[in-house]
Formats: C-alpha cells, sequence, structure tokens
C-alpha cells in the first residue's frame, strides 16, 4: 500500500492511507483502452507521456511537463497507481553521435527515428533526476496539484525486441544495461523509496534470453523487479520460464511482474469461450508461478483483444482472489488462494477437490455463474472457483 502525501506551500501535510497499489492486477492504458476502475489498481500508460524529448525538447530547454503532468492527474483522479515508462531518447541527443546511423520507424508513430545508445550522460541523469523529483511527493519541486507519488519507473521497455518489423533500441545489451544504471541512480537520489523495473523482456526466445542474461549478469546493475511480456505467446504467460531465468541469473529474492499480458495462440484460432477459460487459467497459473503483478492488455491490442468474455472473466478474477495473501500451486489445474480466514481453490481440466472439503461450496465458475452446490456435483472440467 502507498502512503499517499498531500502537500503544500513546501510542507508535508499529515500522511492519508488510501488503497493506491494495492491490487495484484493492473491495465496497459493508452490507445483505445483510456479507463481503468481496479479498486487499488494499476495503470501502464503505453507509451506513455514520459519520453525524454517529449519534455526537453530541444538541448538545454525547459522543461515542459505539461503532457506528463495531464497523464499523472488523469490516473491520480481515478485512484490507479502509475508504472511509469521512462523512455531515454532525444533526437537532438541522438542526432549528436548517431547521425549516420539508420533509423527504425517510431513503434508508436510514422516517423523514423534513432533509438540508440544515448549519446549526453549528463543532460540524461539531469532529466531523469528532476522527473522523479516532481513526482516523487517530497514538497519540493513537486507538481502542482500532485496527489500521491509515482514510487515504480520502468526504464526502458523491450529493448531486447530489435527486428525490422518492430524495433523499442537499436544498442546491444552492454548500451542499455547502462542506461538502465543511470537512470536507476538518478531515480533513488530523487526518491530512495522508489522501485525500478528493467524493461519488459519480449519474451523467451533464445535471442531474448541471451540479451538479457547479459543485463542482469553485469555486476553493478541492481533494479529491484524483473519484467516478463507475453503476447499471445504463452497459456501462462511466460511466467514459469521466466521464473526459472530469474532465479538462474541470481534474483530469486526480487519480485517479477508481467506488465504485458494478452491471451490467444498463434497455433490455435481459439472461439471466444476458451479465451474466456484461458484468461482464467492463464492469470491464476501466472500468479501461482511467483509473478506478483500481472497487467492486462486486452482491449488495447491493434486486435482488439480476446473479447468481452475474457474481459469479464478478467473482472472476475480481480473481484474473487485479488487481495490475496497466499498462493499456493497443488497440481497443475489445481491452486489455493487464502485471503485473511478465506480460502479460494481455482480448479480445472478435471482437478481433484481437495481432500478435507465436504458438505456444499459456492462454485464460480470463469463465465461468472455462481451456484452453492454439493462438493459431489461440482464439475472442473472447465475453470472454476471452489469457495468453502
Amino acid at each position: 500500500m502507498l502512503t499517499l502525501t498531500f502537500v503544500g506551500a513546501g510542507c508535508i501535510k499529515p500522511a492519508v492511507q488510501l488503497e493506491i497499489g494495492t491490487s495484484r492486477f493492473g491495465r496497459l492504458v493508452g490507445g483505445p483502452v483510456t479507463e481503468s476502475q481496479i479498486k487499488g489498481g494499476w495503470v501502464r500508460p503505453h507509451p506513455g507521456a514520459f519520453w525524454w524529448d517529449q519534455i526537453e525538447k530541444e538541448k538545454d530547454q525547459a522543461y515542459d511537463w505539461s503532457a506528463t503532468d495531464r497523464e499523472v492527474s488523469y490516473w491520480q483522479e481515478k485512484d490507479q497507481a502509475i508504472l511509469a515508462t521512462v523512455w531515454p531518447y532525444a533526437q537532438w541527443d541522438q542526432d549528436s553521435c548517431h547521425p549516420k546511423d539508420q533509423k527504425v520507424k517510431n513503434p508508436f508513430g510514422e516517423e523514423m527515428i534513432r533509438m540508440y545508445s544515448i549519446c549526453r550522460v549528463e543532460p540524461f541523469q539531469k532529466w531523469v533526476r528532476a522527473m522523479a523529483e516532481r513526482y516523487d511527493g517530497d514538497g519540493v519541486d513537486d507538481m502542482p496539484g500532485l496527489k500521491y507519488p509515482i514510487t515504480h519507473w520502468e526504464i526502458g521497455n523491450e529493448p531486447d525486441l530489435q527486428t525490422s518489423d518492430l524495433t523499442f533500441f537499436q544498442s546491444g545489451n552492454a548500451a542499455y544495461t547502462e542506461i538502465f544504471r543511470l537512470a536507476h541512480d538518478e531515480i533513488k537520489v530523487a526518491n530512495q523509496n522508489a522501485i525500478v523495473l528493467f524493461g519488459g523482456m519480449s519474451g523467451m526466445n533464445m535471442s531474448s534470453v541471451g540479451y538479457w542474461r547479459g543485463v542482469l549478469l553485469t555486476e553493478r546493475v541492481r533494479g529491484d523487479i524483473g519484467n516478463i511480456h507475453s503476447i499471445s505467446a504463452s497459456e501462462e504467460f511466460n511466467t514459469k520460464e521466466y521464473s526459472d531465468f530469474w532465479k538462474g541469473v541470481g534474483r530469486e529474492n526480487k519480485p517479477f511482474w508481467v506488465t504485458e499480458a494478452l491471451v490467444g495462440s498463434f497455433d490455435v484460432d481459439w472461439d471466444e469461450d476458451m479465451k474466456a477459460q484461458k484468461t482464467f487459467t492463464g492469470y491464476v497459473s501466472a500468479l501461482a508461478n511467483g509473478a506478483e503483478k500481472v497487467f492486462d492488455v486486452g482491449k488495447n491490442d491493434p486486435t482488439g483483444g480476446p473479447g468481452e468474455k475474457a474481459e469479464q472473466t478478467f473482472e472476475l478474477l480481480i473481484k474473487t482472489i485479488d487481495g490475496f495473501e497466499t498462493v499456493e500451486r497443488l497440481s497443475e489445474h489445481a491452486v489455493k488462494f487464502t485471503i485473511g480466514k478465506k480460502t479460494i481453490y481455482a480448479l480445472w481440466n478435471g482437478a481433484s477437490i481437495p481432500e478435507g472439503i465436504k458438505g456444499k461450496v459456492d462454485a464460480v465458475s470463469y463465465d461468472g455463474t455462481r451456484r452453492k452446490m454439493k462438493v459431489s456435483e461440482v464439475n472442473t472440467n472447465k475453470p472454476v472457483f471452489i469457495i468453502p
């Protein structure tokens, strides 16, 4: 839970506790998705307004915070915690040491741009620190009207993804490592309690694994939270493989998030009902595999997302298991959640109801149907929550 501090006239007023950032769930927002009402939820504006040359439009020009302030104010009015993506690109900076290097299509527009390693270190550091300071909620140089601090910052996005169709970074992992280190350190100077995430890993292919292994095994690189994406690539959102990878690079004591999760398959054309079922099993499995938080891409995907049934299942998951304190994988198709004194079982593919559960239970199907029934009557062939 974030401690919200309302500030004014350079002084800190008494802290007010609100449920900001307590949820296990978030949404990718921007483009077609401009709303999120998850209680205590998270939003990841994509691309978001935290882009170097959108704030420092020319070298040594005064910072223009208008777009970032609007974005922060919009989501703070909805009491959503913001995961802010830091985009380390300014074309005036790129032109100073990459003037003849190849351009790529802006992943968020039509123009051709350069997205290589930074050229001028000091201006980059100064900008990152000023940005973290503006939104840290300490009463010093804060955004006017800041309701609560931005505590979580993500450095870049999928730097390992460098294809002819889509590229987010054009330099190697050593360059990203240095950008991450510089940004991480400046954010921590401005706010020692800030949390810094690595940019999302685009997938678990050999190229991505090799790229990120080089980053994460660098001795001077710290970072607080790992970050994996899964766009119609894995029924468990790459979490089992990433968890093993994360531990393999010595990060087993640090959490990881899934900041892009999209239900779908490149191999099978699932109908909307199956996508709803896979939404249930995907999120449950991701959390059971160790993901601390999962962000839904859903309607933000260019395809329009997995459909309304899947969206309703996502809402059901939030309603039923958000706020859980412990999660335990009982078997491949059975997961146990505890919320206070309440225990909730997620079962599918014919999983057996755990021994010891007798009498009648609440059975909540993936489609939201809820019935009170005897244990012997419960069908677990399709995803269902069992609440004794």
